[in-house]
């Protein structure tokens, strides 16, 4: 059940500030005025995107090779939130919709897997046994048997 909470509620705020961002400021810029109740359409299209992204855990290696269907798909996705729910004209939906899906979806699966892979545990230091150096010298010193015995 958490593995797949967790990467929704990752993907949900991950989308939710990018997307309200992209609102407050392209909507002002396009159209001189933000669309009301903003925060709540862009919630209703973060939850949507965000149940997407879950399914498919877009990468940055994957998007546009083997699963370039996939991307499509989710293209798809994005140009109809932004269209329907956002309510961005198609021309500015469709700019901004492919544009932060290819920014924000990598990023956010990058995000998801570091928060949820398990992290590798680091073998301990064994300790020596002896005082043998860890490499020899690479140095031209004088060998120990070389070493002139003292003087009587």
């Amino acid at each position: 059940m958490s593995a797949i909470v967790w990467p929704f509620v990752i993907y949900f705020l991950v989308f939710f500030v990018a997307c309200y961002a992209t609102c407050e400021v392209f909507q002002d810029w396009f159209y001189d005025e933000v669309t009301p109740r903003v925060g709540l359409k862009v919630a209703v299209g973060s939850v949507i995107l965000a149940g997407l992204a879950t399914w498919l855990k877009p990468s940055f290696d994957t998007m546009f090779t083997s699963d370039f269907a996939w991307t499509a798909l989710q293209a798809i996705a994005w140009f109809g939130v932004f269209v329907l729910a956002l309510q961005f004209h198609p021309p500015h939906a469709l700019a901004l919709s492919l544009v932060l899906m290819v920014l924000v979806c990598g990023l956010a699966t990058m995000g998801v897997e570091s928060l949820t892979r398990p992290s590798r545990t680091v073998a301990p230091v064994r300790s020596r046994t002896n005082n043998q150096p860890i490499r020899k010298s690479l140095g031209g010193g004088i060998p120990p048997a070389a070493k002139q015995a003292p003087a009587k």
